[in-house]
């Protein structure tokens, strides 16, 4: 079986990204790929509320191409809020008086990746799925079905929130942030079971919200993913930003276990 890794939220913290790839042998010491035909997902955010958002965007953009495509990455609201910004910035949201600045920048938006946006940052960042299936994993950035307001197929939902991003107009973007904002939906197995009917695929991985929050948890306590009762939904939000340590997770091993009890590590 090939190996599938997924990492959580990065929010900034290239160098701790560094450090979790290269513990499980998917970076070597000078930073370059050595994961062989391993696939390595990214669940989104990049960017915001870290060091180095760019920085980030530059290392898995760097990846992609050495691991000939096998390093992954999808859309995350962070990296929706940074391309409405760019695109729109001192625009009216549809909060009267609030603007896409200063929903981003209350939101954890870094001014310096701002400026350090080139248009072949943006580029890819609008390029990226928003949602994707590999094998029986579906994967999402948030826990939410709101995904299902731009379709009902993978390939539907990706089309229309990259029809939105390209659109730039203030009511779609206005909408995007919000479905992509949402989160604690996958709580309800009835929700979980649309999203796996429609999207295909028998488990759910996703970040987003941080396990650190779901448990009650201080963050730095927090080195592994958060699965379900039921074993379909992982959580893998390991909260960098607020000091937790991070983890690296192998969803081929996860399946293979076929986990059902809740595991909070």
């Amino acid at each position: 079986m090939q190996p599938l890794f997924v990492v959580g939220d990065v929010h900034g913290h290239r160098d701790v990204l560094v450090r979790l790839l290269r513990e499980v042998g998917l970076v070597d010491a000078a930073e370059r790929w050595s994961g062989g035909d391993a696939l390595l997902w990214l669940v989104g955010d990049l960017v915001d509320r870290g060091p180095d958002g760019i920085g980030t965007i530059d290392l898995v953009r760097r990846l992609e191409g050495e691991s000939g495509g096998r390093v992954r990455c999808l859309l995350g609201n962070h990296e929706a809020f940074l391309l409405s910004v760019h695109a729109l910035g001192e625009e009216e949201t549809g909060f009267p008086g609030t603007t896409f600045t200063d929903v981003w920048l209350a939101n954890g938006g870094v001014l310096r990746d701002l400026h350090a946006l080139t248009p072949e940052h943006v580029a890819w960042l609008a390029s990226r799925p928003a949602i994707a299936r590999e094998g029986d994993w579906l994967l999402l950035h948030a826990d939410t079905d709101g995904y299902l307001r731009y379709g009902r197929s993978v390939d539907a939902v990706n089309a229309g929130i990259a029809s939105a991003l390209a659109r730039a107009a203030p009511d779609a973007l206005d909408e995007l942030l919000e479905i992509l904002c949402d989160r604690l939906r996958l709580a309800d197995p009835a929700v979980v079971d649309t999203l796996l009917d429609l999207l295909g695929g028998s488990r759910i991985v996703h970040g987003h919200t941080p396990i650190a929050s779901v448990l009650g948890r201080d963050p730095r306590f927090v080195t592994g993913p958060l699965v379900s009762p039921d074993g379909r939904v992982v959580n893998v939000d390991h909260c960098l930003f607020a000091g937790g340590p991070g983890f690296v997770t192998r969803l081929d091993e996860i399946a293979a276990l076929d986990i059902t009890p809740a595991r909070t590590a």
